[in-house]
């Protein structure tokens, strides 16, 4: 079993793959599996951390003559500028966090500024609210709207929880 990043039509998150291995690599802090997809009739990255319920099939396979694992490495499609403010005392903490999303940071007065390079901002959501108050989206615009909308809804939850 295999879970997809996103929902299909269906809504299903989970589906069964057939696939010829032909080799693993570490990308962006993920081992990826690069393999001929039977469904896709294509060359397929799939993450390890998201497969379930493995099988060794009796079906052999020939690895294409010529193939090069590393001419297989996705491409960097890290297209989204963030930009956030942090508090000096918890920069190392960002930098070992979320290095791979990082292109620099600049110390500065009144915090070290981060730059980022996403797919899409939620893809770094989880790990901005985890510092609270101690970072300030400066741009997207729209990513810091996201995150008040966030932490409100858990404020809202929690003091329903307690009230209770």
């Amino acid at each position: 079993m295999y879970l997809k990043n996103m929902p299909g039509t269906d809504g299903n998150r989970y589906n069964m793959r057939e696939v010829s291995p032909y080799g693993l690599s570490l990308v962006q802090e993920n081992w990826v599996l690069i393999a001929r997809c039977d469904m896709r009739q294509d060359i397929r990255h799939f993450r390890l951390s998201r497969m379930t319920e493995l099988s060794v099939l009796e079906d052999q396979f020939l690895l294409p003559s010529g193939f090069d694992l590393n001419s297989h490495r996705p491409p960097d499609d890290r297209n989204e500028q963030i930009l956030i403010r942090a508090k000096p005392e918890i920069a190392d903490k960002i930098m070992e966090a979320i290095h791979f999303y990082m292109d620099a940071f600049e110390e500065q007065e009144e915090g070290v500024i981060f730059h980022f390079r996403v797919r899409y901002p939620e893809e770094i959501l989880h790990y901005l609210l985890g510092w609270g108050g101690d970072i300030e989206v400066l741009e997207p615009e729209s990513l810091r709207f996201r995150m008040q909308e966030v932490a409100k809804k858990h404020l809202k939850t929690l003091l329903t929880y307690t009230c209770q």
